[in-house]
């Protein structure tokens, strides 16, 4: 009788409680007045507390405010980081094609450009100074050959002279011989020099490169900061090429003495040779002394010292390099056109790849709008719009999607680029646009019609799913619901609900 009772009680409380969450549901759901809602198959205009499920035309629309660009607008900016020294233009300017427009403060810069320009004229100078010298000892060796050509046509007057000449020469090459071999302790020591410096400039490199994939994969990072590690990589390129064209040269310079040494060992057994057969007769001598020009005037002719042409190659390195830090300091319009816009003035301090000049040809004109990641994933280029004139509703004009900031649209992975807008083409009589306008543009996604809808408003989700909450008479029932497109104003029912059905709002 106990358990019995117990049980009895329980039931009373969960009827109870099952009870009161009845009352608080119909509660909820405002069942004291159930105003019918009228509407047409297009726009639906709610009552406070009811819907009416329609049969209609169910539009998806993407809708974003836009205004009025140039078609071909051209942005610039500078490539480093600095202060502006000076602008040479001003808003609405009409400039030609390589106009300086505006550049940094480059004193420092300046100097050090016309410091290069010495030493590559200095170099420039010795070159040309050794291919003059090398124009005379080739005259020579010329001249040589033809006095050991007529030395052999005069054999005998000449024998004597020629054995104590050879002599004296072997002497003189020996000794030339033995100061050069002192030589080869510094040339290998500028290669090995050289050659830690190019190692360095290596790992320079590489360091370099990945702290510039790093901030790559840093997305958090403001671009400006990948920005910069890019150009501290190409500052560790660029010296890397210094390193390895001065690494050449010191590999030049020593192949250069070797060729010398090598050179001078001939010239000594040549002139042994040479005494050698002096002394054993006339004709042999002479044959190996016209020889011995020919050889001397063939090596002249193979070409000018190679570290001097190693050490002019360097010093324009350095001078193009210099070049292109000033050219990343300068903005020069790519474009004739009028400047649009303009965000400088002297003493202003600038970001490298910021936008901060746009100029552009005002007499074509597009739609630019600025649309989120998850309006650009619903549109593709090609589709139809439409542009109306905020100032004036009524004033529409008929546009295509012509393209998408990447990677949503056309475009190459790595271009760097500072227009991240939408631009739409415009059809029929724009003459009434001004630049600048401020215009909304509608983009259908879907549509269908003949088909049932309710407002957004009338549909409830809950652990996702979606339902709605009918009256039926005197109850309301929920009743889940299977949603297909979902318009601003308009969500189409695919199952669940029949026309003209009451939905209470929530």
């Amino acid at each position: 009788m106990g358990f019995r009772q117990v049980t009895l009680e329980r039931c009373l409380d969960i009827k109870a409680l099952f009870l009161g969450l009845i009352l608080l549901v119909t509660g909820c759901a405002r069942t004291e007045a159930t105003p019918l809602a009228t509407a047409s198959a297009s726009t639906f205009e709610p009552t406070d507390l009811t819907y009416v499920v329609q049969r209609g035309k169910v539009v998806k629309t993407l809708e974003s405010d836009g205004r009025i660009s140039p078609l071909e607008e051209t942005s610039l900016y500078f490539k480093t980081l600095g202060y502006v020294k000076q602008v040479h233009v001003k808003q609405g300017d009409w400039v030609e094609a390589g106009d300086l427009l505006a550049e940094l403060e480059t004193d420092d810069l300046l100097i050090q450009i016309a410091q290069a320009e010495v030493a590559l004229n200095s170099a420039q100078l010795l070159l040309s100074e050794a291919e003059k010298s090398l124009e005379q000892e080739i005259d020579m060796g010329e001249l040589n050959l033809q006095v050991a050509q007529i030395t052999l046509d005069q054999a005998e007057p000449a024998n004597a002279y020629a054995i104590t000449q050879a002599e004296l020469t072997l002497v003189l090459a020996q000794e030339q011989l033995s100061r050069t071999k002192t030589l080869q302790a510094t040339y290998t020591a500028g290669v090995v020099s050289a050659g830690v410096g190019l190692e360095q400039a290596e790992d320079a490199v590489e360091r370099a490169d990945t702290e510039h994939q790093e901030a790559q994969e840093r997305s958090w990072e403001p671009q400006q900061v990948r920005d910069t590690y890019y150009l501290i990589l190409k500052q560790a390129q660029w010296n890397l090429r210094i390193a390895q064209a001065q690494y050449y040269q010191a590999i030049a310079a020593r192949e250069g003495y070797q060729h010398d040494l090598k050179i001078q060992e001939i010239a000594v057994k040549q002139v042994e040779a040479e005494l050698e057969q002096l002394r054993k007769g006339v004709d042999s001598l002479l044959a190996l002394g016209v020889q011995r020009a020919q050889q001397a005037l063939d090596w002249l002719k193979d070409d000018v010292d190679p570290a001097l042409v190693n050490s002019v190659d360097t010093a324009q390195l350095a001078l193009e390099g210099l070049q292109g830090h000033l050219a990343n300091a300068q903005i020069v319009a790519p474009v004739e056109g009028e400047v649009l816009s303009l965000s400088l003035y002297a003493g202003r301090a600038v970001e490298p790849f910021r936008t901060v000049i746009i100029i552009a040809d005002p007499s074509g004109i597009q739609v630019s709008a600025n649309l989120s990641n998850e309006q650009l994933e619903e549109i593709d280029e090609g589709q139809k719009a439409t542009v109306v004139l905020s100032t004036d509703p009524e004033r529409t004009w008929s546009g295509t999607v012509l393209s998408l900031p990447y990677p949503y649209g056309g475009g190459s992975e790595g271009e760097v680029s500072v227009d991240n807008s939408t631009h739409i083409s415009l059809e029929g009589d724009v003459s009434d646009l001004r630049m600048g306008n401020l215009v909304q543009v509608i983009v259908v996604l879907e549509e269908k019609d003949d088909v049932l809808w309710l407002p957004p408003a009338a549909i409830r989700t809950y652990q996702g799913n979606k339902f709605v909450i009918v009256q039926d008479g005197g109850r309301q029932r929920r009743m889940d619901v299977e949603v297909g497109i979902e318009g601003q104003d308009q969500v189409e029912i695919l199952t669940g609900l029949e026309q003209s059905q009451v939905v209470v709002a929530p």
